[in-house]
């Protein structure tokens, strides 16, 4: 494995490609995805780290290690058209995640083809793979679920429940709730961020994580968020 990622690095590096360290969890960990004819995968660990799987604001990047299958791609941060990856063809490839937290597009695996992040939409019953918030009691991190398809392995389920058996992201990148302008804090600071993401959109999935504070969350922040994003400010932390 290590002769396997230095020669990933190399490839990077000589093709101008920057990947940025990993913030998938690694204290539990919660980095771990399961594919039923493949075993494991591990999501953060591509070259210690820095070239493990990366969960921006509106793609993924980085390196799958799947150890009975080798190298799978989640793209390489940088789309052609931003914010997301046309997934059009194999020059501008990689997964896409919406405000609401849904995953579309694809990975590449070296020894396996294309992997649908799409792929659990078309289930049935549909089971998309997408980011959960950590609002809910007992969710401290963001993390996946549901699941993706490979045509020639079949499913990777991201929705195991057990602490350690799931893929999330560290508590760095993990979202607060109401905390929309990502300081750490919930506090007056977060009013124009909020009113900004009202009013103009460009929301992205942290955004949503963040603002979309109503009883019913709807995947976006709209108007019916305001009372509630008000309520959350003024309650103590």
């Amino acid at each position: 494995m290590k002769q396997a990622t230095m020669a990933i690095a190399a490839a990077l590096l000589s093709a101008g490609v920057l990947l940025a360290q990993s913030n998938i969890d690694n204290t539990v960990p919660n980095k771990y995805g399961w594919g039923e004819n493949v075993g494991w995968t591990n999501w953060r660990d591509a070259n210690a780290g820095l070239e493990g799987v990366n969960v921006g604001p509106f793609v993924m990047s980085g390196f799958i290690w799947g150890e009975n299958i080798g190298w799978i791609n989640v793209g390489d941060g940088t789309p052609t058209t931003p914010p997301y990856y046309a997934n059009a063809d194999g020059t501008d490839f990689g997964v896409n995640i919406d405000p609401d937290g849904d995953l579309h597009g694809y990975a590449w695996g070296e020894n396996v083809g294309w992997i649908n992040f799409d792929g659990g939409a078309m289930a049935t019953p549909p089971q998309p793979a997408r980011i959960v918030c950590a609002n809910p009691p007992g969710e401290p991190l963001a993390r996946l679920t549901g699941y993706a398809w490979g045509e020639n392995i079949g499913w990777i389920n991201l929705s195991e429940l057990t602490a350690g058996k799931f893929v999330a992201v560290d508590a760095a990148t993990t979202p607060l709730r109401c905390d929309v302008n990502h300081d750490g804090n919930k506090n007056g600071l977060d009013i124009q961020a909020f009113v900004t993401r009202l009013i103009a959109g460009g929301a992205d999935w942290r955004d949503v994580c963040s603002g979309d504070v109503e009883g019913v969350p709807d995947g976006m922040i709209g108007t019916g968020d305001v009372p509630a994003f008000v309520a959350c400010l003024l309650a103590p932390p």
